[in-house]
């Protein structure tokens, strides 16, 4: 019996953002059982895919010691760019292809602009992103107008409107980003230089760790991930504007955070970032299902979030003492 509940209380201990999303989940089917149905939920993972793949990049980079508040931004000038380059290079597979590799190009090349920053030139990264993000808003409204722009593209509406065995195309996307990142970050040299190089840098160089190249490609990747969730909400919305994905660079750091990634580097794990930004956005979906304003979910949404690492943060303490 006394195992039992050893065994109980460190699954407590090791899963609190799963428990607290699973009777998150239940308090909302109690009160509005209609929240579970089929088409709610898809909507839910289309929304986590969507941001879920920029924060996948951000607690990659929150374990290796850096940062990215452009994110945002670089967000979305792909969209803009990308429906610039759709409706500039028409319709054929192979321009669409050139259009999604010319934008992903441009979204990392303001990633490597912050690697450079950063990394070369010594720029505190929080700083130096803040400054970068502003810059690409200042260049997408000038390319805009400040306007938003469209594109009718057949081919990105039956991306954004398919789906597989009940699921979105996006939600595949995403999933595959998943694994991949799973992947490389727990079986391969370059993912166990990325936790050596947020554990501590000077042992990481001594190990023979190339922390200037791991560090300097964060950036290419937080770069990468931004283009890729900029065209997969270009295959939802079929459109791009300065205005999306204002909350972007938060949402994902409170993902990486509330799935127990801690900004101090060196540990984390990107499965539990998925679960921390489902239950982010089953949040915000919840609490609009309940038909809650805007003022009061914002209020309750910084509430919850603060709990859940509060209660992350005491349940690390408790496991050392």
């Amino acid at each position: 019996m006394r195992t039992k509940h050893v065994g109980i209380r460190k699954f407590v201990n090791e899963q609190p953002v799963l428990l607290l999303f699973i009777s998150f989940v239940m308090i909302l089917i109690f009160v509005k059982p209609t929240f579970v149905s089929i088409n709610n939920i898809k909507n839910v993972l289309i929304d986590v895919s969507i941001y879920g793949v920029a924060a996948l990049a951000m607690t990659i980079a929150i374990i290796t010691g850096a940062f990215d508040l452009s994110i945002s931004a670089n967000f979305a000038w792909g969209q803009i760019f990308f429906c610039f380059l759709l409706n500039r290079w028409g319709e054929t597979p192979g321009a669409m292809v050139a259009a999604l590799v010319v934008m992903l190009l441009s979204c990392m090349l303001v990633g490597a602009f912050n690697g450079f920053v950063v990394v070369f030139l010594k720029v505190h990264a929080f700083i130096a992103t803040m400054a970068t993000g502003i810059i690409v808003k200042g260049i997408s409204l000038v390319f805009t107008g400040g306007n938003m722009i469209s594109t009718s593209n057949p081919f990105i509406k039956a991306m954004g409107r398919g789906t597989f065995l009940g699921l979105s195309y996006l939600t595949y996307i995403f999933i595959g980003f998943v694994l991949l990142a799973h992947y490389v970050m727990k079986y391969t040299r370059y993912g166990r230089s990325l936790y050596a190089t947020g554990g501590n840098r000077k042992v990481a160089e001594l190990s023979g760790v190339n922390v200037k190249f791991t560090r300097f490609s964060i950036f290419l990747i937080l770069g990468f991930a931004s283009g890729i969730s900029g065209a997969m909400f270009v295959c939802l919305m079929r459109a791009g504007s300065v205005l999306y994905g204002t909350d972007l660079a938060l949402t994902c750091v409170a993902a990486t955070v509330v799935g127990g990634t801690p900004l101090t580097g060196g540990k984390g794990n990107v499965l539990r970032t998925v679960l921390g930004i489902l239950l982010i956005y089953v949040l915000y979906k919840g609490l609009a299902f309940l038909g809650l304003q805007g003022y009061y979910n914002t209020m309750i949404r910084g509430a919850v979030l603060l709990s859940v690492v509060a209660l992350d943060a005491f349940m690390t303490r408790k496991e050392r003492w």
